[in-house]
């Protein structure tokens, strides 16, 4: 059977809707992996940060997803983060390009009471590399 072609799931014009609702600009290597696994899941989906706790990611998000969390931490005033992944209940990975947490790996947690914004978001890990490089299929148990 033949092979299909996939549509783009990023365009140029849909990052710089983006850069300019967050007020960031996305580097070319973060483009380039949310070019090709938005709104895809991967076996590699399991994360342990430094605290040995386990998160996990359901799938990367959509263009229209992603725009639409921007513009809520905008309205919020949650600073500058760009939502990429989501977990199984629905929370929101984010990276920060906020100055002091720039390029850390955050955990929006939209369903709990937050006692300031900074309760809104979880350390999950220290760079968008580090998370993604030490993402694994299976989490080895210790018995």
């Amino acid at each position: 059977m033949r092979k299909l072609t996939l549509n783009d799931r990023f365009l140029p014009h849909q990052y710089n809707r983006i850069e300019n609702e967050a007020g960031i600009k996305i580097p070319d290597n973060i483009k380039n992996f949310i070019s090709e696994y938005a709104d895809l899941s991967v076996k590699e989906n399991k994360y342990i940060n430094s605290d040995g706790k386990l998160f996990e990611i359901s799938q990367f998000i959509t263009y229209k997803m992603m725009y639409d969390f921007v513009k809520e931490f905008k309205e919020e005033g949650l600073g500058k983060k760009l939502p990429f992944a989501i977990d199984n209940g629905g929370w929101v990975f984010c990276i920060s390009f906020d100055d002091e947490s720039i390029d850390k790996i955050l955990l929006y947690q939209m369903e709990i009471e937050w006692k300031t914004k900074k309760d809104a978001f979880e350390l999950v890990a220290n760079s968008f590399e580090d998370f993604i490089n030490n993402l694994q299929e299976e989490i080895e148990s210790s018995l």
